[in-house]
């Protein structure tokens, strides 16, 4: 039997920060849509039930809109790219992560601009 890391997706955690490169981007919060995918091994949380084997999404949810907004990115790649390797960086039981970020106000006319990226951690040497 073979298993997979297992998935969990946080759906479009909306909130307002710096981000853009126009003068009143610079000065006005915009809001974004924020999604993540982190994918790791169940197995020790499933048999414990017990989340120290896991990961808290509302607290890791919390921690990035932080870190988004105290970095005031100018571009949504520089954010997607930033926050997955913040994510990896401060959680190692994660083994990859994917982010996605929406900037609904973007583009007069359209739903918005959006920017994701996927790492994966790096293999213990």
């Amino acid at each position: 039997m073979v298993i997979h890391p297992g998935k969990i997706l946080i759906i479009d955690a909306g909130f307002k920060c710096i981000i853009g490169t126009l003068p009143y981007e610079r000065e006005t919060p915009q809001p974004i849509s924020l999604s993540i995918s982190i994918w790791l091994d169940f197995s020790a949380a499933a048999d414990n039930e017990d989340l120290a084997h896991s990961i808290d999404y509302a607290a890791l949810t919390e921690d990035v809109k932080n870190f988004i907004q105290l970095s005031q990115f100018q571009l949504v790649e520089t954010l997607v790219y930033r926050t997955a390797l913040y994510i990896l960086k401060k959680h190692p039981l994660i083994q990859s992560t994917e982010v996605q970020v929406i900037k609904p106000l973007a583009i007069p006319g359209a739903k918005g601009a959006s920017a994701s990226i996927r790492i994966d951690a790096s293999p213990l040497s």
